[in-house]
């Protein structure tokens, strides 16, 4: 009998030697493939933040806005307020502010009446006369008032009438300290607090300090 050639080699040998030339070429395949996959993590990882970011400077630039409207809608109603009470008592040099329910603790925007003589007084923010109760950014605390013009009491803070919020959040921080960049003159104080809050103060009137 012939002896077979190389061409006609055992089946099995052939099978063998043809795994073990491929051995390294799936290796390969399998190193870039977890490659590409620890890249296209680091993408996903890289386009999350961005997201992030974007929504949270997104974030602030709304609550600027919302916070200066809030305050402008605030001041509106409580100096025409004030215009009335002065008109109806008849002082033109003592400016009278809407008075405190509780002179001892600051008054929710919710509950802040302007006196109407013998008639009712009238609801600032409750919509009675026009206006709603101005809503801050998710995560502020809702406003406060506080009258300490008419009847300074130290302790409760400067000579003037003024208005409080308080928010414990990085970006709630940040749109604080850019309405204090972008305010006019003294009209706005924001405060780090001891507990790591940060307050809002925006003044209505304030009393000049004496020289």
């Amino acid at each position: 009998m012939f002896a077979r050639s190389a061409k006609h080699a055992d089946p099995v040998r052939r099978l063998r030697r043809f795994g073990r030339n491929r051995a390294p070429a799936r290796g390969f395949i399998m190193g870039y493939i977890l490659f590409a996959l620890t890249v296209l993590g680091i993408v996903v990882a890289v386009l999350s933040r961005i997201n992030e970011a974007e929504a949270e400077t997104k974030w602030v630039n709304d609550g600027v806005v919302r916070v200066r409207e809030n305050m402008q809608s605030i001041r509106v109603q409580i100096v025409t307020c004030s215009a009335l009470l002065g008109s109806s008592v008849g002082t033109a040099s003592d400016i009278e502010f809407p008075p405190q329910p509780d002179p001892a603790v600051p008054t929710p925007l919710g509950a802040l009446n302007c006196p109407q003589g013998n008639l009712d007084p009238i609801g600032l923010f409750d919509g009675s006369a026009g206006v709603f109760l101005p809503t801050p950014p998710r995560g502020f605390t809702p406003y406060v008032y506080v009258n300490n013009f008419n009847q300074h009491v130290p302790a409760r803070g400067p000579d003037a009438v003024f208005v409080d919020t308080t928010v414990n959040t990085p970006p709630g921080a940040s749109v604080l300290n850019r309405i204090r960049v972008g305010a006019a003159g003294p009209e706005v104080e924001v405060t780090t607090l001891e507990d790591g809050t940060t307050r809002l103060r925006f003044f209505i009137a304030r009393r000049a300090e004496a020289s």
